[in-house]
């Protein structure tokens, strides 16, 4: 049987997004790298968000049978 995970596995997400941005500020002074960069972590983000949604109308057809 598999373990159930005490944490919410979009937290990790965040989390990590979280942790990436603040590495990205810290180190980047050009200005196009940084929107570039930006735009990279919040491609994750929705991602992220995306597929916990899919992953919840999954479950929740499946209930439903």
């Amino acid at each position: 049987m598999r373990k159930k995970s005490k944490t919410n596995p979009l937290v990790t997400h965040l989390t990590i997004a979280i942790a990436a941005l603040a590495m990205l500020w810290l180190s980047t002074e050009d200005k196009d790298i940084l929107v570039l960069g930006n735009s990279l972590i919040l491609v994750y983000i929705v991602y992220a968000l995306a597929s916990r949604f899919v992953l919840g109308k999954k479950k929740s057809k499946h209930t439903q049978k």
